[in-house]
């Protein structure tokens, strides 16, 4: 007597394309992870410059601003890529680069007042 409904697909191996997806995803994370690393070590880059000796000049200011913005896009661009694997909401991956940019902000402002 042959499984009906949901227990025969279980019982059925994958499909080429499921396979596909599937790997198309793992892809993609992969990926957004990777940009998410560079956006941090821009991120550090951009502290450095902050607790250098020489951060007023305006080479070093321009430097800063640069690897902030480098810094906020790849960390969205990287929560982007992670909510198509579907691990994130694409609204969540934007209040999170959000917050990244405004945090890191706040905090290499702080560090240029000192």
């Amino acid at each position: 007597m042959p499984l009906s409904g949901k227990r025969e697909r279980e019982s059925e191996p994958p499909r080429f394309a499921e396979i596909r997806a599937a790997r198309l995803r793992a892809k993609a994370v992969r990926g957004g992870i990777i940009k998410l690393a560079f956006g941090t070590v821009f991120l550090i880059g951009a502290l450095a410059h902050a607790l250098s000796p020489a951060r007023h000049e305006s080479v070093s200011l321009f430097w800063i601003t640069l690897l902030l913005i480098m810094s906020t896009a790849n960390v969205a661009l990287g929560l982007q890529s992670v909510s198509r694997g579907r691990q994130l909401t694409a609204r969540a991956a934007g209040v999170a680069a959000a917050a990244w940019g405004l945090l890191a902000l706040v905090l290499l402002g702080l560090l240029l007042r000192r």
